[in-house]
Formats: structure tokens, sequence, C-alpha cells
């Protein structure tokens, strides 16, 4: 299973003509598009990171937290994380609890679907679907079938076959090639067989790459979820999406009328004034001082909360680059830093809980974490960072800045557009890094997680170091699309570069059901990372929301699940 982005391209927007939609609180008005059926009222919802360019979230166009506000309450999923990450199956889409066997030395997977399960168009969810969702993701060679734009194939390429049978086609049998521990991360987001499906692997790759566009909406409208989002309620200028009740859905009705989410940006004055004026119900923003103090002085009639999830900070370098592809210069990197000071400068200056994380695969708070930070990159180390400079054959030049063959040893670090606080982050990384002879320049990249056509994407390569935060889930095993080796296909890891050692570290992590084992491995990942020095973590980041105080039951869930989590509970009192 993937991880998601946390924070793709802020770009804070003009929201002077789209703030037009009625107030949070305000009753089932049907500006926009129709307020479907059931529910009252409607909320607005204020997402902070860029309007997504796709909405199908198995490809890098769609891989980020905006396509998981639009469909997390839309297309289901066999299992939900909850706030305490603590997982549970979907007693909506499934009528039994699954089962887990060893067959034969292979494990099998048994689910029940719900006999009252069924897309928005009638049709009935069946084992066809599971079967889909597995097609789709299992490879991404084409000579074996798959399709190059596949995000990640964790899991599902384990998966030796899919097969339906019982009543209706509901019961869904899965077995497995090799044992795949976090099999619950599986079937995250269904996909419909009957509207995607193709024989043909050509037609099914190009279905496949072309995902969801945003303006063409989710392929027939097609939901089933408590929630729908229909092609006429897409407004791609406004970079508004309404969600309205799925009048098939065959769970409790969502409460609202409507869900509005509409693209604000991330500037902190109109977060503040959005939620002053009651124009936005709930938001997400990225938490900074400031902003934390505005907040806070809204009280009573807007609460706000930090929590510490699953979210964390930290720095890709491209190995494919002429200078960073030297691991001298991207472990004198890591020493040149102060990460310490990073923390306090950033985090730490709204949160007292915030600290330097030295794990790649677990945050602090997770019981599995454990210290893996090699003693030279605990604290800044400007005088072994130049030693390895120098053995690297870079000569210090009279300003200060190594360089060697001519080319100067300066890096680019990109990150998301309109985020103070990385912004704040690079600015507190360029003193420390000219310190030992590094030049850094700060740079705004609003397509950084664009697809292949942006050639300063990350999927596309254009790019020298990266700042950016991935979202994680319960699943360790989510991590092994981001380290395993590129020859195994690009999938996330944006460094593009592995070893066996970390590839069979990998393999063995995410098939060993016995969990403390798991995470023994998965910490035997993170020490080798930590020897190739591809991706530097910074800090546990926190989540930060806040929302009208008339809004009943919005809680937080600081996993790649998102805020929306349960927005089908989410009511609003006059």
């Amino acid at each position: 299973m993937k991880l998601s982005k946390r924070g793709s391209a802020l770009v804070a927007t003009g929201i002077a003509g789209a703030m037009v939609l009625s107030a949070c609180g305000g009753g089932s008005s049907s500006d926009g598009g129709g307020s479907g059926e059931g529910g009252s009222g409607q909320v607005v919802f204020g997402e902070p990171t860029a309007f997504p360019e796709n909405i199908y979230p198995f490809i890098s166009a769609g891989n980020s937290t905006a396509t998981q506000t639009i469909i997390g309450r839309v297309l289901p999923s066999a299992f939900n994380v909850s706030p305490d990450f603590s997982v549970t199956w979907d007693e909506n889409i499934l009528a039994s609890e699954p089962t887990l066997e060893d067959n034969g030395g292979q494990q099998v997977n048994t689910y029940e679907i719900n006999p009252d399960a069924v897309w928005s168009d009638g049709t009935p969810i069946t084992a066809d679907d599971f079967a889909f969702t597995w097609k789709a993701n299992r490879s991404a060679d084409p000579a074996d079938g798959g399709c190059e734009a596949v995000l990640s194939t964790n899991g599902y390429a384990n998966i030796a076959s899919v097969e339906g049978g019982g009543d209706d086609n509901k019961t869904v049998t899965v077995t497995y090639t090799e044992p795949y521990a976090d099999w619950q991360s599986l079937f995250s987001t269904f996909l419909p067989a009957h509207l995607m499906d193709n024989e043909d692997p050509t037609a099914l790759c190009e279905t496949i790459s072309n995902g969801f566009p945003i303006a063409d909406g989710i392929i027939d409208d097609i939901s089933a979820g408590p929630f729908q989002v229909k092609k006429e309620n897409i407004d791609v200028g406004g970079q508004i999406v309404i969600l309205t009740p799925n009048p098939e859905w065959w769970g409790e009705p969502a409460k609202l009328a409507r869900l509005v989410i509409q693209n604000v940006g991330n500037d902190p004055t109109t977060t503040v004034q959005g939620l002053q004026n009651q124009e936005l119900g709930v938001v997400y923003p990225q938490p900074q001082l400031d902003l934390v103090d505005q907040l806070d002085g809204l009280e009573p009639g807007v609460e706000n909360k930090i929590t510490f999830g699953l979210t964390f900070e930290h720095l890709d370098f491209n190995t494919t680059d002429p200078i960073l592809s030297s691991l001298p210069v991207r472990q004198a990197f890591a020493m040149a830093l102060d990460r310490q000071e990073i923390v306090d400068q950033t985090v730490g200056q709204f949160s007292s809980d915030a600290q330097v994380l030295d794990n790649r695969l677990y945050v602090n708070n997770q019981p599995e974490y454990q210290d893996n930070a090699p003693d030279e990159y605990k604290s800044q180390n400007t005088a072994q960072a130049k030693q390895l400079l120098e053995g690297d054959g870079w000569v210090l030049g009279a300003d200060g800045i190594y360089a060697k063959g001519g080319q100067r040893l300066s890096i680019r670090i990109d990150t998301t557009a309109n985020n103070p606080l990385r912004q704040t982050t690079i600015e507190v990384m360029i003193p420390q890094l000219k310190e030992a002879g590094i030049e850094a320049t700060f740079n705004a990249n609003p397509d950084i997680f664009a697809d292949v056509d942006k050639p300063t994407s990350l999927v596309a390569g254009g790019f020298q170091a990266a700042l950016f935060a991935w979202v994680s889930t319960p699943f360790v095993s989510s991590n092994q699309s981001i380290y395993y080796s590129p020859e195994n296909g690009l999938g996330q890891n944006y460094s593009r570069i592995g070893t066996p050692e970390i590839d069979q570290l990998l393999s063995q992590m995410v098939s060993e059901p016995d969990p403390d084992k798991a995470a023994d491995l998965a910490n035997q990942v993170d020490q080798a990372l930590w020897a190739q020095m591809a991706t530097l973590p910074l800090y546990q980041k926190p989540t930060l929301i806040a929302y009208q105080s008339s809004i009943s039951n919005v809680e937080d869930n600081a996993s790649q699940t998102g805020p929306l989590w349960n927005a089908e509970t989410w009511a609003v009192s006059s």
C-alpha cells in the first residue's frame, strides 16, 4: 500500500469570488449543484493543498492528500484506520470480519461482501471489483501485463489469485504466492470493474494511466460510499468540489446535504478570516506559530487541536544528479545540518512535543520506533562534513564554497509552493550548509508532485534535493515502494537508488507475520538507509485541525485517511 504525500503543492488561491458559498452552518442551499438526497445543511472544508489534477489515487498524478480528501468517503475500503491508528473492517462494505488462513503453506484471505453493497448506478459490489482492483495494481511491468503508471504494487504483487464464489459472487478468496503480513492494507480503494476492466492490456493501461482527470470527475460519477461527487459539482476554475449524499448508500445516511471542499491555500490570514466570517467550517492547515495563536483567539466559537500522527518531514536527494550521485556529498550535506535547530525554529515554535526524527519507517510516538541515527548525524558535524568533501576531491573556494572540476557545490532544494513552514525550514538549513562549504538555495516548485509531463516533478526526476512529507499508515509494509530498488519499478523511490540488502530486508519485512520480528526487520531497513543516505528524516510533523463549534463529530485522523474520515457523521446546529 502506498504512502500519500501530505502537503502537495500548497498554492494559496484567491478566494474573494469563491467564498460566495453559504456559511458553514447554513441550510441545504443548492448553489453549485444539487443537494443530493438526505441530510441538511452544509459544511465548507478549506483544503490547504493544491487542487488535484487527478483523483485516481494509484498513479503519481493522483497521489496527494487533496485526492484523498475528495474520494475517501466516495470510494470504499475493506478496512478503515481510526484516529488512534487501530484498523477495523468496514461493516458497511463487508458482512463479516475477513479471515486469514494457511492453506498448504499459502496465505488465504476470505471476504464476505455485504449483500446490500452496491455501486451508485445500482450494480452490486462483487468479487469482480476485488479482482479488478488487484489486476489494476499487481504489476508495473508491461511485459507482465502491468502498467508503468502504477504507483505501488505493495502487497498486490504477492497475490496469486482473487476468486469469487457464494451467493451472487459476494464471497472473495484471495490466495498469495508469498505471505503479506499487512494484508489488511489492501483493497483500500475499490475500483468498479464493470466500468473500468478491459481484457486488452494496452487499453487497460491507457485507462489506468489516464486515471480520473479532475475536470471529468470519477468515471460515470460512480460512488460506493456515503457521499458522491458528480462532474457537475466540480469547479476547476474556482477550485471547488461538492460532495452530496449518495442516494444508493445502504448504510447510515450522511447528515449533511452538502460537503463543500474549497481549496484555500495555506495563507494564515485566509484561514483565520474564513473561520472568523464563518465562510469556512473546518480547516486543516499547515501548523504555524502565528496561525495557532490566531486560532486560539477565535475560541470558543472555533475549536482547534494539534495532533502528532503519522506524517513526517524529510529530504530526498536525487542520486542521479551529478553532484548528489556522490555518497560523500550526501553524507556531508546531512552532517552539516543541525536538525535540532531546524525543529526549534519550525514546529518547536508551537509544540513542545516536537522532536528530531531518527527513523524513516516509524515516527517518534509509535512503540516500534527506535533511534537508528549514527552518532555523526546526531548533531551538526561541520568538520567531518568538510573532511568528507575534501576526500571526495572538492576544493574550498575563496568565497567559502567548495568546487570540483569547475563545478560549484550548489544544491537547489525544491519544496511545495506557498508553504511558510517549509520555507523557514530551508532558510534555517542554508546558513548551516554554508558553514560546511555547501551552497543551498530555496525553490518553491508548483510542479513537485505533478506527473512525468512536468520535467521538475519528483517522478520525472528533475530536482536535486526535495523537502516534503510522507503520510504513512499503521502498516509498515507501505514503505516498500519508497525504498525498493528502482529496478523493480520506480514506485515512490524518488531518490532513485537501492541495494540488494535493503530489497531483501523489505521483502522479509512485508512477509513476516510476527509483528515484533517485522518491526525488527523494519529497523534494520532504516539502519541500512542511514548508510545509503538518500533520504534524511527531519521531524514528525504535527497536524492542526480547526472547526466551528457549531459542527459536531469533527475529529482529526492524522494518518493518510485524513480529517474527512467520518464526514458522513458531521452535523451543523443552527
